[in-house]
């Protein structure tokens, strides 16, 4: 199985309005296909005020903007038609100030009052967030209220179990419009404050708890086969008490590991992330190439045999992989948290960046006409890294073994590492060299930027 990231609005427009949307990704199955992609993830899809869609005003009703609920159901038939899956975000740490919910709580109506956390006499209200100085208490018509992710997201109030079967009737509605799974976002934040020491804490193990009472219930819909995937931007064993429930978890240092160790031309991130990460588990990783909060891979990575090395190390190592739509174009991006539009720029199908089905939501500053950077150009050039991907993917499911599999053996020079991939069954040995120069190790000849499996 191997994943793909689809930020809606930048990703392909069916009726000329310059949006992505439902029937655009609908009609892109062929690119799906040949891309070897079988899983799709869609950033949040619901009625929102916001560009990026994780503020939601209705978790049961679509963005116009992308087509109705209907449309979304014909998007997902047309995915299972051609044997791939769908996955949606859910953001349940959050609503939209806009919410109906957040509306009657600031009219003081019963019972939504109690779904959103109020400010009592020995909270901290200038307490900041640990990551960026941002305040978590924010005041509106004399009402101080609790929001992580700012005032325009208040949070919901888990303590309180109507919160949580409300939460548990969307994952049941949206199961049952047909999609495969979820990515759960923001997984640790569902309880993240301490009302009796009246501060800023992760509650692990309540959280796990509550993401163990989704799961049930999202067997209890689908079956074994539903798939969830967390965001838990964390130490990776902190990671693993939420991948143990949830099935899969994405693995941050994973990308973190690969992007550092290749800028700073040592591999030794690599290998303690290899070592902390990919070892036998009991759930499956998800390594990725980037995502929606994070610069993009060739902001990075400039040059494009690095990218190729990138995508060697994804396809070769253990879970379900999941590309970043655009990545596997070499589309750039700096990620400013004020400012993240930089990193969801409308997908380029054109070199001209004009033609039927092309985003247009925005304008672009990164990833401009003509350079480069398109499915077009990339497919009128023999060596371009899309045509290097494709070969990978094809590679990844000819060895499908590789989702249940775990490394072992990591040894390593400066510039090279080499590791066992195994379920057990099956197995080989990758030798990969991070450098621009040739290399030579445990005998195994490597080219610049050669990524080798024997």
């Amino acid at each position: 199985m191997i994943g793909y990231e689809i930020f809606v609005r930048s990703f392909a427009d069916s009726n000329d309005d310059g949006i992505g949307d439902f029937k655009g990704i609908a009609q892109k199955v062929d690119y799906f296909k040949m891309l070897g992609v079988d899983l799709i993830w869609l950033t949040p899809h619901f009625k929102s005020p916001s560009y990026h869609g994780y503020d939601i005003i209705d978790y049961f009703d679509t963005n116009v903007s992308f087509g109705t609920l209907a449309d979304f159901r014909d998007m997902v038939d047309k995915l299972h038609a051609n044997g791939i899956k769908i996955v949606i975000d859910l953001p349940f740490n959050h609503v939209s100030d806009r919410h109906p919910w957040f509306k009657a709580a600031m009219n003081g109506e019963k019972p939504y009052v109690d779904y959103f956390l109020w400010a009592q006499p020995h909270f901290n209200l200038k307490e900041k967030r640990h990551w960026d100085e941002e305040l978590l208490w924010h005041t509106r018509n004399g009402k101080t209220y609790y929001g992580v992710f700012g005032g325009s997201s208040p949070d919901l109030n888990y303590e309180n179990p109507e919160v949580v079967q409300k939460s548990l009737e969307i994952v049941e509605f949206w199961l049952k419009q047909g999609v495969d799974g979820f990515r759960f976002d923001a997984a640790k934040h569902i309880y993240d404050y301490d009302i009796k020491e009246g501060k800023f804490r992760y509650d692990h193990e309540k959280n796990v708890a509550y993401w163990q009472l989704v799961m049930d219930r999202a067997r209890q819909i689908k079956g074994e086969d539903v798939f969830a995937v967390t965001e838990v931007w964390d130490d990776p064993e902190i990671v693993d008490r939420y991948a143990k429930t949830i099935g899969c978890s994405f693995n941050f240092y994973f990308t973190e590991a690969i992007r550092e160790s290749m800028q700073h031309g040592a591999v030794y991130k690599i290998v303690d992330c290899f070592q902390r990460t990919l070892t036998k588990k009991p759930y499956l990783p998800s390594n990725f190439t980037g995502n929606h909060d994070m610069h993009r891979l060739a902001q990075l990575l400039p040059h494009e045999e690095q990218r190729k090395v990138f995508f060697g190390l994804l396809m070769t190592t253990p879970g379900v992989p999941f590309i970043y739509y655009g990545d596997e174009l070499g589309m750039k991006g700096q990620y400013d948290s004020t400012f993240t539009e930089d990193v969801i720029e409308p997908f380029p199908w054109y070199a001209s960046l004009s033609g039927e089905g092309q985003a247009f939501w925005k304008a672009v500053r990164f990833n401009r006409a003509f350079t480069g950077a398109s499915v077009e150009e990339h497919l009128n050039r023999e060596d371009s890294l899309l045509k290097e991907v494709i070969n990978w993917t094809k590679f990844r499911k000819e060895n499908d073994w590789l989702t249940n599999a775990w490394v072992e053996h990591v040894t390593h020079n400066t510039f090279t590492i080499a590791y066992t991939v195994t379920d057990g069954d099956n197995g080989f040995r990758v030798y990969v060299n991070i450098a621009g120069h040739h290399e030579t190790f445990e005998g195994v000849s490597l080219k610049a930027y050669e990524v080798k499996v024997l």
